[in-house]
Formats: C-alpha cells, sequence, structure tokens
C-alpha cells in the first residue's frame, strides 16, 4: 500500500511492527512477535506484511538493538544480520531508515506528552538541553538527543552497554566476582539488564528455583524469594549509578529517560527505593 510506511522496533527477544500512514504519527496494528519463531529479521518482516496482505509501502523505518555504522548490521543479543537494502526489499518499500533502537527512542522524546512519562524527581528544563534516554531489556542501550543553536535536535547513538560496572562496596566486588568469567571483561550490561538479573541471582545461589529473568522479577515483586529481592534491589543501584554517570558526564540538563523492557514492570520500585538518592550522588 503506498500511503502506508513501516516501523518496526527489533530487540533481541521480540520484532514489534506497526504501519503509519504518510504524514500521521499514530501507528496502527502493532504486533510483538518472538524472534525465536523465525530463522532472520527478513523473514519476520515477511511474516508481518504477509499476514496483512500487504504488497508494498511507501517507507519503512526500523530500530534494531545494535549499532548501524556497517554496511552489515548484527544484533547485540541475536545472531541476525542484514543490510539496509536486505530490509528494504523484505519490506517491499520505496525508501528504508535503519537506526539503533535507543536513537530512535531519543527522536521520540520532544514528542512524549505528560500521560507518556512517570517522573521520579527533579524539574522539567526551562530551555532546551541535552537529554539522556536509557535503559535495560534483553541488553542495554542509551542514546542522547542535543538541541540544536538554529532550533531542533540531533540524536546521538551510544554504546554504554560496553562500559565498566560501577561497583563500590566490598559485596558488590565480590557479587561481580562470581559473575565474572576469567579473561573476559565483564561490562555494565552483564549486570544491568534482562540476562544480567539471572546472572545476579544465580550468583547469589546457584540452586534458586528461580530460571528466568522475569521469574526473578516477579519473585522480587512479589517478596516471595529473598535472593530475587535481593537481585533487584542491587539492581536498581546498579541503574541509578550508571544513570548518574551518564547525567553529569554529559551535563544531560535536559532530563535522563529510562526505557527498555524492564523499567515499565518495576517502576514502583524505583519511584519508592533509593534509586533518586543514588542517581543524584
Amino acid at each position: 500500500m503506498p500511503d502506508l510506511s513501516l516501523v518496526g522496533d527489533i530487540g533481541g527477544t521480540n520484532s514489534r511492527f506497526g504501519l503509519v500512514e504518510q504524514g500521521a504519527t499514530f501507528i496502527q496494528n502493532t504486533v510483538a512477535l518472538k524472534n525465536d519463531d523465525f530463522a532472520s529479521l527478513e523473514e519476520a518482516i515477511g511474516q508481518y506484511l504477509s499476514d496483512r496482505g500487504i504488497k508494498s509501502l511507501a517507507a519503512a523505518a526500523i530500530a534494531v538493538a545494535g549499532p548501524v555504522e556497517s554496511e552489515v548490521v548484527s544484533l547485540t543479543n541475536r545472531h541476525w544480520s542484514f543490510t539496509r537494502d536486505s530490509l528494504k526489499r523484505a519490506a517491499k518499500a520505496k525508501h528504508m531508515r535503519l537506526l539503533n533502537d535507543f536513537e530512535a527512542l531519543a527522536w521520540s522524546l520532544p514528542y512524549l506528552g505528560r500521560e507518556d512519562l512517570v517522573q521520579i524527581g527533579g524539574e522539567k528544563s526551562e530551555r532546551p538541553a541535552l537529554k539522556i534516554v536509557f535503559g535495560p531489556g534483553t541488553g542495554l542501550g542509551m542514546a542522547m538527543l542535543a538541541p540544536l543553536p538554529g532550533g531542533g535536535w540531533m540524536a546521538l547513538p551510544s554504546e554504554i552497554a560496553h562500559a565498566n560496572l560501577p561497583v563500590a562496596t566490598q559485596e558488590e566486588f565480590d557479587w561481580r566476582r562470581k559473575m565474572e568469567k576469567p579473561g573476559v571483561a565483564f561490562t555494565t550490561e552483564d549486570a544491568i539488564s534482562g540476562g544480567g538479573i539471572l546472572k545476579m541471582y544465580r550468583a547469589l545461589g546457584p540452586d534458586g528455583p528461580l530460571s528466568t529473568p522475569e521469574a526473578v522479577l516477579k519473585a522480587a515483586l512479589a517478596e516471595s524469594d529473598e535472593a530475587a529481592m535481593k537481585t533487584l534491589d542491587q539492581f536498581i543501584v546498579w541503574i541509578a549509578r550508571v544513570a548518574g554517570d551518564a547525567a553529569i558526564t554529559t551535563q544531560a540538563r535536559g532530563g535522563v529517560y529510562l526505557a527498555g523492557g524492564i523499567a515499565p514492570s518495576i517502576i514502583g520500585k524505583l519511584q519508592t527505593g533509593p534509586f533518586r538518592g543514588i542517581f543524584e550522588k
């Protein structure tokens, strides 16, 4: 359909697609597909369009969890590789935009309304200032949105996932040591991500009954597993430290926005726990 465009948000676990009419921002026909059900991103796109009888598109914009600087793009947390041209062909689109998922989130920040946000302290900047969007899901992502002198914005992707994890106490050093592999660098994403939650939990007790990040989060929020509760508490401490370090390093006076698949599920803990105090240290 020449008046429709495809939008996609491609993570390590799920691929989410929707359709947008030309000149509009409302997304329709949104669907989340499990990546395990497909051999490639091209196949997932093809299935989504086939299910809706779509044979052509005006354009497609696909945001992916990984850097997009090279001709061949690979997801950070899934063995999928593709090119702009291969996705353009799969989408049967006249135009294609391929970008990092957190870069796409950064572009969205000026368009978010009050109903789209939950504020955890602080005050809104009175003038345009640099913003950060940051958060854990299958992996860990971050991007910045900088105001331009003549008006408008510029999105700046980042790879904070590969930075060192900030540990401050002996207990944290011991905890990280249990998660490390000899000779392999331990980064923020090894703890601040879905997989990191499970690593943290298993480091406390390898024989613990929970076997997925979702189960650990659910048990922690239900206060039904002591190790899960301790894992979530430390997880939030590390999120706050990394977010705070990023904010002070970039002078993000426009705010730090938490995104990704995990933050919405723990918003109550973020609001009532130590997050804000640690973030401000």
